[in-house]
């Protein structure tokens, strides 16, 4: 139990928590509040305001120095992913309840589902590259460009993008060092010694 604390309490403190806080509470009380008529729709764009607030955890603003660690990129990195997707689906299905949808949980937790991980993985390659929070943006365009919460047709076929989108969100998990085999981390790029 104290190990777990220790692991556990670090963690919650290095990541960032306040787009996932601002939006779930904004979420939930617009499904709650808006007519039936319209649920549909609000669940939609639920799934896309979570899916872009949970890129902002992937951002590490000590990836510089976390980068020297024993601990591997990709474990670090999972070890963000990992509560926030939960958080933000937990956020989703109340929203989900909340929104009184018509018709089975699995045709519209699809559409959420992938524009959770399509989030992740453009955020997920654009901490790879550069620093700065503003990157989690990143998360939020192939969102909005594949139209997931807008116009694009909801349903089971939301489902087959979830193992592509998976793979492309492990692979940015990876150390980019290793992956081209030099000794450099994608904060070396931007940054220089002088002496």
């Amino acid at each position: 139990m104290r190990a777990m604390r220790a692991l556990v309490l670090p963690l919650a403190r290095a990541i960032d928590w306040l787009p996932l806080a601002a939006t779930v509470p904004l979420v939930l009380a617009g499904a709650w509040l808006t007519p039936g008529e319209f649920a549909v729709a609000v669940v939609r764009l639920a799934g896309a305001l979570l899916a872009a607030a949970a890129a902002f955890t992937l951002v590490d603003d000590m990836a510089v120095t976390t980068a020297a660690t024993p601990v591997p990129r990709w474990a670090r990195q999972w070890a963000r992913t990992l509560p926030a997707a939960g958080v933000a689906a937990a956020a989703w299905a109340a929203a989900w309840r909340l929104a009184g949808m018509p018709g089975g949980l699995t045709a519209s937790a699809g559409e959420a589902v992938a524009a959770l991980l399509l989030a992740l993985a453009g955020a997920g390659w654009a901490v790879r590259l550069w620093e700065g929070r503003a990157v989690a943006l990143a998360g939020a365009a192939p969102v909005l460009a594949a139209g997931a919460g807008t116009w694009a047709p909801t349903g089971p076929g939301w489902w087959w993008a979830a193992v592509p989108l998976l793979l492309v969100t492990a692979a940015a998990h990876t150390d980019p060092a290793r992956s081209r085999g030099r000794g450099r981390t994608p904060a070396a790029h931007g940054t220089s010694i002088h002496v």
